[in-house]
């Protein structure tokens, strides 16, 4: 359980929140961002003690999770017609700047397989039972992955803080951050916060360096 000021604290912790923080002063002023960023950390530290007990292996994704739900409530109390437009553009802003970083990565001598191992890794792990998720493993090799999702905590945890709604956005930054990169084709069908039955991931190195 956090405080309001610990909550704040978190929030500032975090790059994604910090960029829709100014995405909310760009089109809205900094007197209201700073309202939204007050209310947000009453709603985090609300939310915190609604989950006292997260898994550990769960606990990266639940302080995305939980961060973003708490900004978005508080700009639906704050700013409820821009909301969603707000928190979209905020979340997009951040996946594309971790793109640029995966973007240097592949462009580096063996870049590309680096990044399928990391990739692969991150899916067994990060991705798997302990971060929360279950999940299919089909192909795992230096060429090529694909895994198929059928239980997420993104889903989970935002639909039942009442903003499934967002659970979308958090699909749509996968797009932003791997549909681009130099010698990596990711494709993916459907996803569970899309209404989907499953999120069937599909990445391939295409080039052989």
């Amino acid at each position: 359980m956090a405080t309001v000021q610990q909550a704040k604290e978190i929030l500032a912790q975090s790059q994604a929140s910090g960029m829709i923080r100014d995405v909310i002063a760009e089109r809205c002023g900094k007197t209201k961002a700073d309202a939204v960023w007050d209310t947000a950390a009453e709603k985090l530290a609300a939310i915190t003690e609604q989950y006292p007990d997260i898994p550990k292996g769960e606990q990266m994704h639940a302080k995305g999770i939980f961060n973003a739900a708490a900004l978005y409530q508080a700009l639906q109390t704050q700013i409820p017609e821009q909301a969603m437009a707000l928190i979209t553009e905020g979340m997009k802003r951040y996946a594309l700047e971790t793109a640029k970083k995966f973007q240097k990565m592949v462009r580096m001598p063996c870049g590309k397989l680096i990044f399928m191992k990391g990739f692969a890794f991150g899916a067994k792990t990060m991705f798997g039972e302990s971060g929360g998720f279950r999940q299919q493993m089909i192909r795992a090799d230096r060429n090529e992955l694909r895994f198929d999702v059928l239980d997420c905590p993104y889903v989970r945890y935002l639909t039942a803080l009442g903003c499934p709604e967002i659970a979308p956005l958090f699909c749509e930054n996968d797009v932003y951050t791997y549909s681009n990169l130099d010698g990596i084709r990711f494709e993916r069908s459907e996803t569970l916060g899309q209404g989907g039955t499953k999120c069937d991931f599909h990445l391939k190195r295409i080039g052989r360096k």
